[in-house]
């Protein structure tokens, strides 16, 4: 029974249709996790079911179903449940502009919130099958129809159950302070909001220095307090302003008017004080609080008695600005704290359309179109006509925006529901350290510092199209109730809901219990925060605590999660908080946090600017194997940026999976011919060193990514494949051609085919979770088995772990690699035979090793002596120098004493480098000191880590002769090929011309050939070498 004969090239889009077809015709995916097998629990973070796929959502399903498919084989049964995140502002924004709808008075008072909402679900119930064949061409196992979704009434009933927790443990409130808002959505959002994706990003906004007249003169010239701000359209509604505590201002004499700044600030702004500013007199900020000024704008004077002051603030410097900041309560975060610290009542003129109310009488419009943002420039001149503005300017700064919209966002005074995340910070940074963070910077980089800055979270939104708050409020006594499921709405109401959205949920009415009230309880008419849902995926997903409550006691907390940095701050903290508030420990286990994908000019991904190809295209032009690998190789796969290129994905083609593929195709090709074919994988048991370095080789790479693995280190998969895939084929094959060559099926050829075969086919099985499609063809065509992703892991012997033959076949290609440098450097091919290798090693063990491998070393180099030398010297000049890199990043302390003894030359080199410090010997890390070789006047050197190797590049006459018919056997190989030519051919050759005659029979038998004189030639082509010599060859089958 022989193999399947495998073609030439691999046909990559007719494989991957095969094995896709095979997977979903025989359930193979289902099969994996319907074994009876331990669980390792993922959680999928659910997309937005509108759009399609890019780069980046590619990338975290690669390296999820990656993580899956490890765990897979290595004896468990790794459910994955996709999920649609199908509520919330994307699918409102994309409904509105299919709709037309520009104003959300619209929705309200023509439309409907029920049409409305109706339009919400019938867009994100027809967007999934774009979806669907992305991920089936991704080759990412996942369960696609059986999707939880969080617009289903069993998900938001225990989203309903969590909040109702939550609010029960005194963990949600209300209140009216400044919370980022979106003048379009007519919405308030949170903070973490404005940190999704490019959510706070540049944008140029005018700035103005505005004069707050004081009461104080000074020699009969009205005094001035000076603010600067970034938002003109504030200062109709200013109350106070801040200084900085310890900041020394100046009282500057302009002419006519005496201006207070900070001092520090003056040079800045010579247009105002003067190159030679004329300081009156200077006051510590302290010494300025409580002094008070007129008002900049007559709108809220009535308030003067409660403010109009100044007062001192943590966050005022002298870095931009003035060092005096303007201070409107209803507007900002820190405004908002400030006032109320200090007393200082709150103004609001901006309606829910971000436009100026009627109090705001110099810029409100009945029917205006323009929000504040857009007021700027009209404040501005205003304020310049009254005599009231000093400076204005444009400045590029980030700034937030709607993460939906787009648009620029304010930051406005409004009533929301809120999470007490104070109250539980302690414990939320507690519970972080029991979660293992891939990157472990992340632990306490990002998101621990996210965690000790938490404020409490926005939890509700003024929109329709996401989980009803369940909050119902007494029209008269403003008694509250929480309803946390179905059952307690119908208790209450007598209705029993199917459908829990805000149109339903807003007819749910009944009377007020409180004695002596005859009012009516009344839905609020927030909806939450659809991070809260995405926040309640772990139990929600599973209709938790109303159904699977023993399968989520078992099963919780996960096992892993992965998602892109952005998630930090946002999926990854709000289940944090959910968990440690439900549950008082942690949603994951280990968190796998991969990076950005750019654009290859190191732009965002654009659709629009077209400056990406679209994956779907390049799964199958090069195949999804190739994509992943190259993927799998980049920094972005732990939170670095990636500047995508196609090109990577064909260099994982040509450089991983092209070579795994001939090699089973090698041995294919010579198995077939010799009748070999096991019916087992047995442990090989040959004592050749070839077969004893590829077995630990072997070993090796197992066991490293294994342990990887286990510890959630993806991003080092790859390299070891890489490193796999060399050793195979640019080693042990092409070091063991000749045994195959053999004729007949002695002991040592047998111990290379079962060497080859079991390395093949365990590759297959390390190949499989990283490149599934061709491990499985592969796997496949070895074996005859099932399917390799549900055989076990790749279980290699300890007892083929050979730490020291890997260390001596390191040392021994890396002095090969050193000297191929040479040849390529000087464009000498490695068929030109060369007379003579010098190597010199740091250490006489290494030189041990080469004199041992001299044969293979000469062979490989096509050289025909290596010479071992005592000392480079002979060969090179040696340099020392500082390794400045290396000194900095070590011994920050002694950089400059570490530099002056490497350069005066007192110091001795060893394992350690002694330096003289100060008359005194010290020791320091070798790598301090940079070893560099120059070659001496007719030598030709190359050298890395303590390798030096020269190479004789004089070519003799013989060696010419040599190298030209090393030439033509080159030439009848790849005739032979193109004949179609089977490896055990023979075929009749005639050369005429300028023949190395000495080399003839060298010719024949490199090519299977017979010298003879025929006239009917199959092929004939002529071979010219570097000297000009011509020799013409016909062959014949």
């Amino acid at each position: 029974m022989k193999y399947e004969e495998l073609a030439g090239k691999p046909n990559i889009p007719e494989i991957q249709e095969d094995v896709l077809k095979f997977w979903k015709d025989e359930n193979v995916f289902e099969k994996s996790v319907n074994k009876k097998a331990p669980e390792v629990v993922f959680y999928d973070g659910p997309p937005f079911p509108t759009g399609k796929p890019h780069h980046g959502t590619i990338l975290v399903s690669f390296i999820k179903d990656l993580i899956a498919r490890y765990w897979t084989m290595k004896g468990y049964k790794v459910p994955r449940v996709w999920g649609w995140d199908c509520h919330g502002l994307p699918i409102e924004n994309q409904v509105e502009k299919d709709l037309g709808i520009d104003d959300k008075n619209y929705i309200e008072n023509t439309l409907g919130i029920d049409k409305f909402n109706d339009k919400c679900f019938e867009l994100v119930s027809g967007n999934n099958e774009a979806w669907k064949e992305y991920v089936e061409q991704m080759a990412r196992w996942v369960d696609y129809d059986g999707a939880y979704k969080t617009m289903n009434p069993t998900f938001m009933e225990s989203v309903m159950w969590a909040f109702k927790q939550c609010y029960d443990k005194g963990l949600i409130y209300r209140d009216y302070r400044v919370t980022p808002y979106c003048t379009h959505c007519e919405t308030s959002l949170s903070i973490s909001d404005t940190r999704e994706s490019d959510s706070t990003r540049p944008r140029q906004d005018r700035w103005i220095i505005a004069k707050f007249k004081t009461e104080e003169v000074i020699d009969g010239k009205p005094v001035f307090f000076l603010a600067w701000t970034t938002t003109p359209w504030t200062l109709p509604s200013n109350l106070c302003l801040a200084v900085g505590k310890d900041l020394e201002y100046a009282f500057c004499d302009v002419g006519d008017e005496i201006f207070i700044a900070c001092t520090a600030v003056l040079p800045r702004y010579d247009k105002i004080f003067g190159k030679e500013p004329k300081i009156v007199k200077t006051a510590k900020g302290e010494e300025l609080v409580g002094r008070t000024y007129e008002p900049l704008f007559p709108y809220f004077a009535d308030l003067k008695d409660k403010a109009f002051r100044v007062v001192t603030a943590d966050y005022v410097g002298a870095d931009e600005g003035v060092g005096i900041v303007h201070t409107a309560p209803a507007f900002g975060e820190d405004d908002y704290w400030t006032c109320k610290n200090n007393g200082i009542p709150l103004v609001n003129p901006v309606d829910a359309k971000g436009r100026f109310t009627e109090e705001v009488t110099d810029f409100y419009e009945k029917d205006g179109e323009k929000n504040v943002i857009e007021m700027n420039p009209t404040v501005i001149r205003f304020l310049y006509e009254q005599g009231k503005a000093v400076a204005d300017g444009t400045i590029e700064h980030n700034y937030p925006h709607c993460w939906r919209c787009k648009r620029p966002l304010i930051y406005k005074a409004m009533d929301a529901w809120y999470f007490d995340v104070t109250k539980i910070k302690d414990k939320l940074i507690a519970q972080n350290e029991n979660i293992n963070w891939v990157p472990e910077t992340v632990k306490h980089g990002r998101f621990g510092k996210w965690l000790e800055n938490a404020r409490d979270w926005n939890i509700s939104r003024n929109r329709y199209w996401s989980t009803p708050i369940p909050i119902w409020e007494c029209d008269k006594c403003g008694k509250r109730v929480v309803l946390g499921s179905i059952d307690e709405i119908e208790e209450k109401s007598g209705v029993r809901l199917t459908n829990l959205h805000r149109q339903y949920m807003d007819k749910i009415k009944f009377k007020c219990d409180c004695p002596d009230c005859d009012g009516t309880m009344v839905r609020v008419p927030e909806v939450l925060d659809c991070w809260f849902e995405s926040g309640s995926v772990p139990f929600a997903q599973k209709h938790y605590p109303f159904e699977n409550k023993e399968w989520f006691d078992s099963h919780f907390p996960s096992d892993f999660i992965v998602e892109y940095t952005g998630q930090i701050r946002c999926w990854f903290y709000y289940l944090h908080v959910l968990s440690v508030a439900l549950f008082d420990k942690p949603c994951f286990s280990n968190c796998v946090v991969h990076g950005t994908i750019l654009a290859k000019d190191g732009k965002k991904l654009s659709k629009s600017s077209r400056n990406y190809t679209d994956p779907m295209e390049l799964m199958k032009k090069f195949g999804t194997d190739a994509f992943r690998l190259y993927l799998y190789q980049t920094n972005a796969m732990l939170i670095g940026d990636l500047q995508f290129d196609d090109n990577g994905i064909s260099d994982a083609l040509q450089q991983i999976i092209f070579p795994l593929w001939n090699a089973c195709n090698f041995y294919i090709s010579y198995a077939n011919i010799d009748d070999f074919k096991p019916e087992s994988l047995t442990p090989p048991t040959s004592d050749n060193q070839l077969d004893r370095w590829m077995l630990a080789k072997l070993w090796e790479a197992s066991e490293a990514i294994s342990k990887n693995m286990d510890a959630y280190f993806v991003n080092k998969y790859v390299e070891n494949l890489i490193e796999l895939v060399d050793g195979l084929t640019n080693w042990f094959i092409r070091r063991s051609r000749r045994r195959f060559w053999e004729k007949g099926l002695s002991e040592d050829k047998k111990n290379a085919y079962e060497t080859l075969y079991y390395v093949l086919v365990n590759m297959c099985k390390l190949f499989a979770p990283a490149a599934p499609i061709i491990a499985e063809k592969l796997y496949r065509t070895l074996t005859g088995g099932y399917s390799v992703h549900l055989e076990s892991w790749a279980d290699i012997p300890e007892s083929f772990r050979d730490d020291k033959l890997l260390d001596e076949v390191k040392l021994v290609r890396n002095v090969i690699y050193l000297a191929r440098s040479i040849r390529s450097k000087n464009n000498v091919k490695n068929r030109q035979p060369l007379s003579e290798l010098c190597v010199a090693l740091s250490d006489s063990e290494g030189n041990a090793v080469v004199d041992s491998f001299k044969d293979i070393i000469a062979e490989e180099l096509n050289v025909k002596e290596v010479k071992i030398l005592e000392s480079a010297e002979s060969v090179a000049e040696i340099k020392y120098a500082p390794n400045f890199n290396e000194i900095r990043n070590r011994y920050p302390d002694k950089i400059p004493d570490i530099i002056k003894a490497v350069k005066s030359g007192k110091f001795k080199l060893g394992d350690k480098a002694v330096l003289n410090i100060n008359g005194t010997d010290e020791e320091f890390d070798a790598e301090v000191i940079l070893v560099t070789y120059q070659a001496k006047a007719g030598q030709h050197v190359a050298s890395d880590k303590g390798i030096v190797v020269s190479l004789d590049l004089t070519i003799t006459d013989e060696l010419r002769d040599e190298g030209f018919a090393r030439d033509i056997v080159r030439s009848i190989q790849d005739a032979r090929r193109k004949l179609g030519c089977a490896i055990t051919d023979r075929i009749s050759m005639k050369l005429t011309g300028d023949v190395p005659a000495s080399w003839v029979d060298y010719i024949c038998g490199e090519t299977l050939s017979d010298n003879s004189d025929f006239a009917d030639a199959d092929t004939s082509y002529e071979v010219e070498y570097e000297d000009g010599r011509k020799v013409t060859v016909a062959l014949k089958k």
